[in-house]
């Protein structure tokens, strides 16, 4: 082999080296922006899904229009909850306890859907509501919220 030649395929492998190179770093480079691109639209999206939901909490209010017992001595309790709020709500459940007791009891809210402006009455039975003087009432909606309230029984 002459000299001549071997310079020529030198020359021709540093070029094949550099195109090798420059491609790899191009391909590395485009995954790494594709990568970033998607975990960022992930995090948005999971971002605008958390900031709805507080929002919608923040918007979500109820009162307790009446609390009652409906016959003496108590064993039912009757409870009308109002959404004063802007969008509507889904009451999951009504507590009732006394705290110096102990006593509690959970009562599960199958229809308790209260859109604005409306109301929802619900009745919990148990004969041992009597045996207490104050009992307290906490509602809870599926976002989180609660109200509490006391009944004197």
């Amino acid at each position: 082999m002459k000299i001549g030649q071997a310079r020529k395929r030198r020359a021709l492998a540093t070029v094949i080296t550099s195109a090798i190179m420059m491609s790899a770093v191009a391909i590395l480079g485009s995954s790494g922006v594709v990568w970033s691109q998607t975990s960022l639209n992930s995090q948005q999206a999971e971002m605008a899904d958390s900031v709805g939901n507080y929002i919608n909490k923040i918007n979500e209010s109820m009162v307790y229009e009446y609390v009652y017992c409906s016959d003496d001595p108590c064993g039912t309790i009757i409870v009308v909850l109002t959404n004063v709020g802007k969008i509507g709500l889904d009451v999951t459940q009504i507590s009732i306890s006394d705290k110096i007791s102990g006593f509690s009891k959970i009562h599960s809210v199958s229809n308790g859907m209260i859109m604005p402006d409306s109301s929802v009455v619900v009745s919990i039975n148990d004969p041992s509501f009597s045996s207490y003087g104050i009992l307290d009432v906490m509602a809870e909606t599926s976002r989180g919220n609660i109200i509490q309230t006391q009944i004197s029984t």
